[in-house]
């Protein structure tokens, strides 16, 4: 009771009815990302079926998606349905409930092969836009049904939200998937503006005024901390407000961040970097010299060790998707190829060094 007496007496120094720095879903408050929501606002305005977006944990996907929901006409999905019959019910939940007569006849007739006549029956053509977050937990057999729905569905947008291993572990196995995705983007790491804009919006939200108690210092910091990620920010700014808390401060500025805690994006990177083996740090090492395609990553190191060309390029093709699994690259496309490079969060590791 006493702590939440202090905590109250704290807040209130500065205006806020909270903290505003907890991990509680807004989307009102979402920020950043200019070119990324114009291109996916657009593609939805058009009526584009098939939509990706991509980035690492902590980017904003999630917010990204529920600030979607203010927009459009949704159906948001947590997470992909296990199976057929849980996509058929989350439909019949939201668009497809039985008539009064159905319910007294007990019928009850939609399933997965009729299910998108009978929506384009009751739903005449009009837009709607289905959401599927963290889409890289999804089976193959699921997306396939999603591709399927979006093709026959009129007036359906499908928005799949996941991280950057949706696209190797799945989307290159799923032809008939990839070739329709029309906008794909990253969301990789909020700019340093964006960064600070974030924490006023926060602030403001929870009644405050600018960035009190944080000094500008104290905010840049943040960010060469956080890398960027909201999350992240977010996580350091509410450690950093329960650190003021104990030292009976209204000031937070440069020196709090003098024992930075541990669980933030740059000890993530330093702990994957500390795991890497040759191999890696050799690719990682040409990378940080610009982007490469994989067969341009052969031409820079040594392969004597392979048996052929051929197994060097397989072993670099694995070596650069564990790495993207660590967050330590990312890739992209360009024209038929891939292009790799070093990930915003190992980036701001390497600029700040």
């Amino acid at each position: 009771m006493n702590t939440e007496m202090n905590d109250n007496n704290w807040f209130s120094q500065f205006n806020w009815s909270g903290n505003p720095f907890t991990l509680e879903i807004q989307p009102s408050l979402f920020v950043g990302y200019s070119r990324e929501v114009k291109e996916i606002l657009q593609a939805i305005d058009e009526g584009q079926k098939f939509i990706l977006i991509t980035g690492p944990t902590g980017a904003g996907k999630t917010m990204f998606l529920r600030w979607l929901c203010g927009k459009y006409d949704v159906i948001y999905l947590p997470k992909p349905p296990l199976d057929e019959k849980e996509l058929v019910d989350i439909f019949k939940a939201v668009y497809l409930k039985p008539t009064f007569m159905q319910r007294m006849l007990h019928l009850n007739g939609v399933n997965l092969y009729n299910l998108s006549d009978v929506f384009n029956e009751r739903n005449k053509g009009k837009k709607v836009v289905l959401l599927v977050d963290e889409a890289h937990e999804t089976k193959v057999h699921v997306l396939e049904w999603l591709r399927s729905l979006s093709d026959q569905i009129q007036g359906m947008s499908l928005v799949l939200a996941g991280l950057p291993k949706l696209k190797s572990d799945y989307l290159e196995t799923l032809e008939t998937l990839a070739q329709r995705i029309s906008s794909e983007v990253e969301l990789r790491a909020l700019s340093k503006d964006d960064s600070i804009n974030l924490v006023k919006k926060r602030i403001s939200n929870a009644g405050g005024t600018g960035l009190e108690p944080f000094t500008m210092d104290a905010i840049l910091d943040i960010y060469k901390v956080t890398g960027g990620f909201p999350r992240e920010i977010l996580k350091l700014c509410n450690s950093m407000i329960h650190k003021a808390m104990e030292r009976n401060s209204s000031i937070i500025d440069s020196s709090y961040f003098d024992n930075i805690p541990e669980s933030n994006a740059v000890d993530e990177v330093n702990s994957n970097l500390e795991k890497l083996t040759d191999k890696q740090q050799a690719i990682i090492d040409i990378l940080l010299s610009g982007s490469c395609t994989p067969a341009q990553v052969i031409n820079k190191i040594d392969i004597t060790d392979y048996m052929s060309h051929g197994h060097a390029l397989r072993s670099v093709n694995n070596i650069l998707k564990r790495l993207c699994d660590m967050d330590l690259v990312v890739r992209e496309k360009s024209g038929k190829a891939f292009m790799y490079k070093i990930s915003p969060k190992l980036k701001s590791v390497t600029v700040n060094a």
